[in-house]
């Protein structure tokens, strides 16, 4: 009223008698719903290929939640990525049926043509990725069923298996203790504010430690370079306090393994934050893969000759304490976890690499129907110029035409249709760790569904439904949140 004051005072009346009641607030809300998902079906229409990425995770009340996201780009090669519906799951079970039947619902719910369905990424969870009963393998069969003929691609999350690899590298007999000094020191007031008074006295680069939580990407490797960092400190105050593990903190063997588990987390951590992000194409993720593979024989190579220039916290360590055969076996077996997985994306390598570079692909290992239209770009000099100073995707949708290369665009769309992980579906589950808490657990399902609609995400704002209470019979849970 203060603004309609300022601006339009003549209209007073007119806004004192809008309603703002709970009910009329809802109304309201429910209405904007509606109406970014009329123009999510509307942009959904428009795809000429698209992906969905799946992830189930359960709310504070203990409820099976199913996020669904989709990916799709347009025939102007324009690509759109939304959250299309959080899905609960009140039977129960959490089975591959379950799952399916769910994501069948919405698919009809938003009108999506299956025959332009080109991927699905999920989770590794048997119930997801199971070859007979997994979710995804039930949507494939049925769109086979169905009597559609392309190919549907099932991606395991790159993000969660480059997180899976990691645990390869974990040295158990330093992080166990490394865990428990950690837990003894945070855990207990006391100790805690103690601990930040002598760092403080020392004047330590940093302040204080970290908890390491094993479902968090990067916690693992921040805790462990704060704690190589403060090892001196740590040490110190164990022996004062008279706690346990003062003893490995004094062992220079100890801390050079502690020292080689540092630097290897965060070379992950670096990995993963490449991984991490929206709207990153799949080529680019698996690329980062890729260099991280190729790093990993250089760096054994290296360890076993005493080269330690990519790991500093063992370079700052006595040669006399750092054992070679350690080193050396960490990053073999993380070289081999590495080359075990990933199994989604592998078969895919070729048609990743046509993608970034079609004038320079060789001609014989293309597949058969695109053949003939790389001979025609390769040897066309006007293209391969325009190609040189344009960006990928702005080449194929405004240089490229269309009508000469449709083989090539379709399998373009494939590529930039496809979810690498399913990031946005775990940013999602974090979203609503805080949107429904303990002070919200009243929020129905409908509810939720429209408030987790209404948070704003990518290019037309998809609202959908992820509703907010049962305002009938909790009418100020509405006006809280």
């Amino acid at each position: 009223m203060v603004v309609i004051d300022s601006f339009c005072p003549e209209k007073r009346s007119a806004f004192e008698s809008v309603s703002l009641s709970p009910r009329t607030v809802c109304r309201r809300i429910e209405e904007m719903s509606g109406s970014v998902n009329d123009s999510l079906k509307t942009c959904c229409s428009n795809f000429d290929a698209f992906s969905l990425a799946l992830d189930e995770s359960t709310d504070m009340k203990d409820t099976a939640q199913l996020a669904i996201f989709i990916r799709g780009v347009t025939a102007a090669l324009q690509v759109y990525e939304e959250f299309l519906q959080l899905v609960p799951l009140h039977g129960g079970t959490t089975t591959g049926q379950d799952i399916f039947d769910a994501v069948l619902q919405c698919v009809k719910q938003h009108s999506l043509d299956l025959s332009r369905l080109v991927h699905v990424t999920t989770d590794g969870a048997p119930a997801m990725t199971g070859k007979k009963k997994g979710a995804a393998s039930l949507l494939v069969r049925h769109c086979e069923a169905a009597g559609h003929t392309q190919p549907i691609h099932k991606v395991h999350c790159i993000i969660h298996q480059e997180s899976l690899c990691s645990k390869s590298a974990n040295l158990t007999d330093v992080m166990s203790v490394v865990v428990k000094v950690v837990n003894s020191i945070l855990s207990r007031s006391l100790n805690h504010r103690q601990f930040q008074a002598l760092t403080d006295e020392v004047n330590a680069h940093y302040g204080d430690l970290l908890y390491f939580c094993e479902v968090r990407w990067l916690s693992h490797g921040a805790m462990l370079s704060r704690v190589c960092d403060l090892q001196q400190e740590i040490a110190t105050f164990l022996r004062q306090k008279n706690l346990p593990g003062a003893d490995n903190f004094s062992n220079p063997q100890w801390l050079a393994r502690l020292s080689l588990l540092t630097d290897i987390t965060t070379h992950l951590n670096d990995l993963n934050v490449k991984l991490q992000g929206k709207n990153i194409l799949v080529t680019d993720m698996y690329s980062h893969i890729t260099a991280f593979e190729v790093k990993l024989p250089l760096w054994e190579a290296q360890l076993a000759a005493g080269q330690f220039m990519h790991f500093p916290h063992i370079a700052a360590c006595a040669p006399d304490d750092v054992d070679l055969n350690t080193c050396v076996g960490v990053v073999t077996s993380l070289r081999e976890e590495f080359a075990s997985r990933f199994t989604g994306v592998r078969p895919l390598a070729p048609d990743f690499k046509l993608f970034p570079s079609p004038c320079d692909f060789p001609v014989d290992e293309a597949p058969a129907p695109l053949q003939m239209e790389l001979v025609e770009l390769q040897c066309n000099d006007e293209l391969k110029a325009k190609y040189r100073t344009a960006s990928p995707l702005s080449f194929r949708a405004l240089v490229l035409p269309s009508n000469k290369f449709p083989n090539y665009i379709e399998h373009v769309k494939r590529i930039v249709a496809m979810f690498g992980s399913t990031y946005c579906c775990e940013q999602l589950f974090k979203k609503i760790k805080y949107t429904k808490s303990r002070i919200r657990s009243q929020l129905s399902d409908r509810s939720s569904m429209t408030f987790c609609s209404c948070l704003p995400h990518q290019s037309i704002q998809t609202l959908n439904h992820f509703s907010m209470a049962n305002t009938t019979n909790h009418p100020t849970n509405l006006h809280v949140s």
